[in-house]
């Protein structure tokens, strides 16, 4: 096997022990309070998904050993002739016959779920290096899920696609910004968002819950429905204020099974269907989660989805505070 070239590293960079530990915990939070149905497709398509890649590697690998073979017979042809007749330059493997690369993704006929009639990997490496697109994009639920996971998690884009070339220019536009400290803005970034992840986790998991209020059944709606409002008002939300029109979206009600939106989420707020911080979040994650799943983890849509699901972990944790705040204060007071 060759070893992983500069850009592979830049795309997908490793992660810390500690980061591994996050993003485990992370991926809990976030299918935590999806629909039991939408977990049992999560899981039906990692099996079949990792078969389809694990299939592609073999065949990657098959490629690789060929043309390490035909390479080494080569160099040992070229040795045994004449010292007299001059060496013959290396030629370079020619390029794969009618590869042409799309600025819009050409889905292949096994990359298509709704294909039943091939198989659900690429057949040949040529098809594989070329690919715009993975095995991972013809699993619409295990897609949205890793589609939602921001900086250092994300999963990249195929390395030879389009994809993959605009986000490393964008990787190496931030790279070249540094601050007073000379840390780049991607890793300022990348510091920022580990840190947001790490706080939405105090939020959540049972052994980190920090703040009771986040879990305590509300009262009081006024509360949850300012959140609701606040969350709505962001530009980011226009689109996830109404519920999709099936008609503009031909396909939607077949794929997304718990449609919603945050317009259904305040009624339901608003009827005490919705009584805890926790609840509001889980639905809301439920929003994205059918964004992503619909329209492909690489869509524009889906990178509205990570900048608005990116708002919605500030509101909160930024919420919660402001209530805990109240509360200590509160507390102080009927104490003095």
């Amino acid at each position: 096997m060759t070893t992983p070239s500069a850009d592979d590293a830049r795309l997908m960079p490793e992660l810390t022990k500690e980061e591994e530990e996050l993003f485990y915990n992370s991926m809990v939070r976030i299918t935590d309070g999806l629909p039991s149905h939408e977990l049992q497709l999560i899981k039906k398509e990692s099996i079949e998904c990792e078969a389809a890649l694990q299939k592609e590697i073999e065949i990657l690998e098959a490629a690789i050993k060929a043309h390490d073979d035909a390479a080494g017979s080569s160099t040992a042809m070229s040795t045994s002739t004449s010292t007299d007749q001059p060496e013959n330059p290396a030629v370079a493997p020619a390029a794969a016959p009618g590869i042409v690369i799309s600025p819009i993704p050409i889905i292949p006929p096994e990359y298509d779920a709704t294909n039943t009639t091939v198989n659900n990997y690429l057949p040949s490496a040529d098809k594989i290096i070329a690919s715009d697109l993975s095995p991972l994009d013809r699993y619409f639920t295990v897609s949205a899920l890793l589609g939602r996971l921001r900086e250092p998690f994300d999963t990249p884009p195929p390395p030879h696609s389009g994809l993959a070339r605009v986000r490393l220019n964008a990787i190496a536009a931030l790279e070249k910004k540094k601050n007073k400290n000379q840390i780049s803005a991607l890793q300022t970034r990348k510091n920022q968002s580990v840190e947001k992840y790490n706080k939405m986790l105090k939020l959540k998991l049972p052994e980190l819950k920090l703040n009771d209020i986040y879990t305590q059944k509300q009262q009081n709606n006024a509360a949850m429905l300012a959140l609701v409002k606040r969350i709505s008002n962001h530009r980011t939300a226009a689109v996830f204020r109404r519920a999709v029109n099936p008609l503009e979206a031909p396909g939607y009600t077949n794929r997304i099974l718990f449609p919603i939106d945050l317009t259904l989420i305040k009624k339901m707020v608003l009827c005490e269907y919705i009584q805890t911080f926790e609840d509001l979040y889980q639905h809301i994650g439920l929003i994205c989660h059918n964004c992503v799943k619909f329209n492909g983890r690489d869509s524009d849509y889906s990178m509205l989805t990570r900048e608005f699901e990116n708002y919605v972990d500030d509101s909160f944790i930024d919420f919660m505070q402001k209530q805990k705040d109240k509360a200590t204060a509160a507390a102080a007071a009927a104490a003095a």
